[in-house]
């Protein structure tokens, strides 16, 4: 599903999926007005209902982005929005730290808080979105959202690797040139870093073991990763997410203390297959070929109970 749609569907949702709002000063009488709003978004976008959505917006009523691009305003492009969102097979379920409601004014609330989404199936970490959003009171008493704007993803370490653990997770193998190389990845004891280890054989030699550990970097904003291989080479990798995969710029040393850079290049050939390419590699000032893998997902052995 487009993560941009799941994205502006949580902050919606943000606004409104905490049944218990309250101001942090003295409660008011505007809070039961919230509340209802709250009680009714839940409703309707349980029962996927967009044009029940709709209706809870103001008329010129937007959503958008932290830069302000993105924009959908009105009720008309929110009914088609979450038309769109619910026709996916895979919309998350939502739940809501709500931080602060503010009254500044008889007829203005502004909120802020977390939204966290949890795909569905077991075991899947949740992604956050910080958020505001603002409330206006009209004169029949009915408190409508008028915006509502994405601050910063929020996510935690398991969640930022989420995408990436669907790929990796299970036991893969690949042959070339007389090598077999063979890889198992899925997560550590803590729940936030993935693991990797490999099993490198040839005909003539002894296997070799390697290990890899990927994790988040909250400062850098990215995923990074450590591999350390049985000859005591050690290289880190920072990844950047494309649109069909990852790119990784690596750098490190061999055991033997020769520097070694390169970039590569990991997709996908539907879920049972990754392409994993190796491009610009340098050893100790030399440029080396590049290379590919064709890495497949291991079936179970047939004579394993």
């Amino acid at each position: 599903m487009n993560p941009n749609r799941i994205l502006r569907a949580c902050l919606a949702v943000a606004l409104f999926a905490s049944p218990g709002l309250r101001a942090e000063e003295e409660p008011d009488p505007a809070m039961a007005g919230l509340e209802k709003a709250a009680e009714a978004f839940v409703t309707a976008y349980n029962k996927k209902d967009a044009a029940a959505i709709a209706e809870l917006f103001t008329e010129d009523g937007e959503m958008c982005g932290l830069t302000g691009d993105d924009l959908i305003s009105g009720r008309d492009e929110i009914k088609a929005h979450y038309e769109e969102v619910f026709a996916e097979d895979d919309v998350p379920s939502l739940a809501i730290e709500v931080k602060s409601v503010r009254l500044v004014a008889p007829t203005l609330a502004i909120e802020d808080g977390t939204a966290h989404r949890t795909p569905p199936g077991e075991n899947e970490p949740p992604r956050s979105t910080d958020y505001t959003a603002s409330l206006l009171k009209g004169a029949d008493g009915v408190w409508k959202i008028a915006s509502t704007r994405k601050l910063k993803d929020s996510t935690d370490a398991a969640g930022q690797l989420a995408e990436l653990a669907d790929v990796l997770k299970g036991e893969w193998t690949t042959t070339k040139d007389g090598l077999r190389l063979d890889l198992a990845f899925g997560w550590d004891s803590s729940g936030k870093f993935l693991t990797g280890e490999t099993l490198t054989t040839t005909a003539d030699g002894e296997p070799q073991a390697g290990t890899m550990r990927i994790s988040w970097d909250a400062a850098k904003k990215s995923i990074v990763s450590w591999i350390f291989d049985a000859e005591g080479g050690v290289s880190q990798g920072i990844w950047t997410a494309t649109d069909d995969g990852w790119l990784v710029r690596s750098e490190g040393t061999t055991g033997d203390g020769e520097t070694m850079t390169a970039n590569q290049e990991l997709t996908t050939d539907g879920k049972d297959t990754l392409i994993w390419a190796v491009t610009n590699k340098v050893i100790d000032g030399e440029k080396q070929p590049d290379g590919e893998l064709r890495i497949v997902r291991q079936t179970p052995d047939p004579d394993s109970n």
